[in-house]
């Protein structure tokens, strides 16, 4: 079983002196004579968008530990905070984005794949209970220009927020490292041990057109890939005995999702269209680990949540109604679990198709 990220182990060295931070603050901001209703009287209240706790029988079987968190979370919301500068301890007006979430561990179907197409995956028992260490990067585009913002710990905002969405018991993304909740039966009458989240960020380019959150932490599912390769590489691979058919494959564009060979050889007999698409991409592909260890030539990707915003909004006065689900084409930007590269993103390229090339020494696209 992989690790969790490098920087965790900073951030739980941090959560300590966050904490204290935060109490201080809080109590400084909070009034004598006001009262926060606690969460629990109204645990969904806002929370309108649910991703739920899902894996596909390929996950399973490749990983035997493999958890997945229900998560619910509020809409992308804006506050103006006085904030201290750290160095000067002078305090300013600032624009603080920032996103609730709420998590509950809930039981994924049983492991197994009923048609017997892929074997359960031995090599990786799980060392000791998992870590819940959710990261969150915001990605601004604007014109086509992408600017990534890391989330701010920021326990003068986590305060205020906390009043103003009456969740007193808000963490931030150093607070909440932890061991993952107990899970929560789908019929039980309430939530075990829900974590209430707050991710907050600063300094962001008032011109963004639209914005992509994405949530890691919130499982951990990892595959190892390789590729960009073209398709017939996979085919050869599959002819010669070197890929399955449950093989999971990828073709690089974030709007389609990881699909396998045989529904993508299924879907060539049937459509024409479909099948000059296929054979003219290049693919990314899973493959296992082994007993040794991690597969050679491989990337470690995650499990990993996703969430796009339409912001047509007046960079010169913001408003957290500009915030939509829905882009000016009317495409609809739902939540999706995805698997994402750890480190800087792989992005498919153009090839011609590569000669004599199998999956166990491909020819990136673009060598």
């Amino acid at each position: 079983m992989t690790g969790p990220s490098p920087l965790t182990p900073i951030r739980i060295l941090l959560a300590s002196l966050a904490t204290v931070e935060f109490a201080a603050v809080a109590a400084a901001q909070q009034p004598t004579e006001a009262k926060v209703a606690p969460a629990t009287s109204k645990p969904l209240r806002g929370f309108k968008i649910r991703v739920p706790s899902q894996a596909s029988g390929e996950e399973r079987n490749q990983q035997t530990d493999l958890w997945v968190l229900e998560v619910r979370f509020k809409p992308l919301r804006l506050v103006t905070i006085n904030l201290t500068d750290p160095k000067t301890g002078k305090k300013s007006k600032q624009l603080v984005w920032y996103l609730l979430y709420r998590a509950v561990n809930r039981p994924l179907p049983n492991k197994g794949d009923p048609n017997g197409v892929d074997p359960l995956n031995e090599f990786d028992p799980a060392p000791g209970k998992s870590l819940f260490a959710p990261e969150f990067t915001l990605v601004a585009n604007d014109n086509n220009v992408q600017k990534i913002y890391s989330d701010n710990i920021l326990p003068e905002a986590q305060a205020a927020i906390a009043i103003r969405e009456r969740l007193p018991q808000l963490k931030n993304s150093v607070q909440v490292v932890g061991p993952i909740p107990e899970v929560t039966p789908y019929d039980a009458k309430q939530d075990i041990s829900p974590v209430y989240g707050v991710v907050t960020w600063t300094g962001i380019d008032p011109r963004t057109d639209f914005v992509t959150i994405y949530m890691s932490g919130f499982s951990n599912g990892y595959r190892y890939v390789r590729g960009p390769v073209p398709f017939g590489t996979l085919s050869q691979a599959l002819s010669g005995g070197q890929l399955r058919r449950a093989t999971a494959v990828w073709n690089g564009n974030t709007t389609q999702n990881w699909t396998n060979m045989h529904d993508l050889l299924e879907t060539s007999k049937s459509d024409a269209l479909k099948k000059q698409a296929i054979e003219a991409g290049n693919w990314f592909y899973v493959v296992k680990a082994a007993a040794s260890g991690p597969p050679a030539r491989a990337t470690l990707w995650r499990k990993t949540l996703v969430q796009r915003y339409w912001r047509p909004g007046d960079a010169i006065d913001q408003d957290e109604t500009e915030f939509f689900l829905k882009g000016p084409n009317d495409e609809v930007f739902e939540p999706r679990w995805i698997y994402r590269p750890e480190g800087p993103p792989v992005r498919a390229k153009s090839a011609p198709p590569a000669k004599n090339t199998t999956p166990d020494s491909p020819k990136p696209a673009g060598s």
